[in-house]
């Protein structure tokens, strides 16, 4: 296993894994140089923040007070506006175990409409069990909201589309969104609708009924693009969040958080007017997203998990990507 991970968002620019006949494959999506992740908007590889996904108004009340966020969906706020923590620059640095590298951002007072100083870290780790392990942590000096996302589409082919992957999430519950994308702020039962990934399940099978605006095309939203809301972290602090599996290959991965949520979005989004590594353009649904999160509109919910962040504490989001192949047994 291999990472290459970029000073530029400490995006994760490459992850090479053996696939099961031991081909190597690098199983994330991005692009070749700088420039490239300059110019583009699908935050491939990158760590959005301050708080990843949406929030409708682009308006978030801390202790009664309202912070206008900047606004870069329309009317709503989404991976922090529109130069958040996936366009700027980190500090990175190898450990000295050999293992690992760590990334340090300062995100000043009112940076995006957010009060106080934040300082975020990310550490990537790869483990001897083939895993690789994602650490987010940040502390500040005003109350303000903190969801630090990492945003990578994972494709287990390297490439093609992703709509013949088996998938399995540990979610009984997902957030609706309404036309705009925002979440509505209910919680429903995956019960009886496209969402429901309880047991393995072809990713393509419900995709056209799960889109929030199929009649308005690939570009508004077709296919998945929603909070799945996951059960009970374990012992170890950590829930259950996804399987995924290739059958072409025989590579998967098991997901596991801290955080309660994950957004699945199965890149319906994605544009062949997007060229990715080695100029290879970037079709509709030719990766996905795993983001393990707090709810997207969280602080304007308050039955939703707090995003509340407070001086004196310390953020941490942790998220292990487990590697095997299909024909071992899925980690449970």
């Amino acid at each position: 296993m291999r990472i290459a991970v970029a000073d530029f968002g400490a995006t994760l620019q490459a992850f090479e894994v053996p696939d099961a006949a031991g081909i190597a494959t690098d199983i994330v999506l991005g692009h070749d140089t700088l420039d490239k992740y300059v110019a583009a908007d699908a935050c491939f590889g990158a760590n959005v923040g301050g708080y990843g996904n949406r929030i409708r108004a682009s308006r978030a009340m801390i202790d009664s007070k309202a912070s206008h966020l900047d606004r870069n969906e329309g009317l709503h706020h989404l991976h922090g506006g529109r130069v958040g923590f996936d366009r700027k620059p980190w500090r990175g640095a190898a450990c000295e175990t050999g293992d690992a590298l760590v990334f340090h951002r300062v995100s000043p007072d009112g940076d995006m409409g957010y009060p106080g100083r934040l300082d975020a870290w990310v550490t990537y780790r790869l483990t001897a069990a083939g895993a690789l392990e994602i650490e987010m942590t940040a502390r500040t000096d005003q109350p303000t909201h903190c969801n630090l996302v990492q945003h990578s589409y994972f494709n287990l082919a390297g490439g093609g589309d992703i709509t013949g992957y088996i998938a399995r999430f540990d979610a009984d519950f997902y957030t609706p969104v309404d036309d705009d994308l925002p979440n509505t702020g209910e919680i429903r039962s995956v019960a009886g609708t496209p969402f429901d990934f309880r047991q393995p399940n072809l990713i393509g099978r419900d995709l056209l009924a799960a889109s929030p605006r199929p009649d308005k095309g690939p570009s508004s939203g077709l296919g998945y693009d929603h909070n799945l809301v996951l059960g009970a972290r374990k012992a170890d602090g950590l829930r259950d969040c996804a399987t995924l599996m290739n059958p072409s290959n025989g590579l998967g991965l098991a997901l596991r958080t801290t955080d309660p949520g994950c957004q699945f979005f199965s890149g319906g989004d994605l544009s062949g007017t997007i060229k990715g590594k080695g100029q290879c353009p970037s079709v509709p649904f030719g990766g996905l997203t795993l983001e393990a999160q707090i709810f997207p509109q969280a602080p304007e919910c308050d039955h939703f998990p707090s995003a509340t962040h407070s001086p004196g504490q310390t953020y941490r989001h942790v998220m292990i990507f487990q590697m095997f192949h299909n024909r071992a047994v899925p980690p449970s």
